[in-house]
């Protein structure tokens, strides 16, 4: 199984795939696309090109399973509209259930759980990679 963790930041979506290795712990995947933008939240030709890039990157890389790090709905700390567009965006993927995960859950999962992170993984999709991770092994 693949999951892909998601964090929703400002205009994009940041890309971490996950999997099972042959030993049972969590491996990440090196992928040439870590993050899709999506240009004008008020077009519908670039929201269609958004959800097609979100489909392809599904198919490309055999997602099961999108996990997106949750945002707070209102107060200081609150998701921007945009941000709640590309949510549906990825809810509306083909072929692939969407999980959500608290950033809360994510916190304690990361102090609790995960020992070492992946060998160069980039502080920008820490979170995504987290994502990922506590879908797929707290399923």
């Amino acid at each position: 199984m693949r999951v892909c963790g998601c964090e929703i930041s400002a205009q994009e979506v940041r890309l971490a795939v996950v999997h099972l290795n042959d030993e049972g712990n969590v491996e990440m995947l090196r992928l040439k696309t870590t993050r899709i933008e999506l240009e004008d939240d008020t077009s519908e030709a670039d929201l269609r090109l958004f959800l097609a890039a979100l489909h392809e990157f599904s198919r490309e890389n055999q997602i099961d399973t999108f996990a997106v790090k949750t945002r707070a709905k209102k107060g200081r700390m609150a998701g921007g509209a945009v941000s709640f567009k590309i949510e549906t965006l990825i809810q509306l993927v083909e072929g692939c259930d969407t999980r959500f995960v608290s950033p809360v859950a994510l916190s304690h999962f990361a102090k609790r759980e995960v020992e070492i992170y992946p060998e160069k993984l980039l502080v920008y999709l820490k979170n995504a990679f987290l994502a990922g991770a506590y879908a797929l092994t707290k399923g």
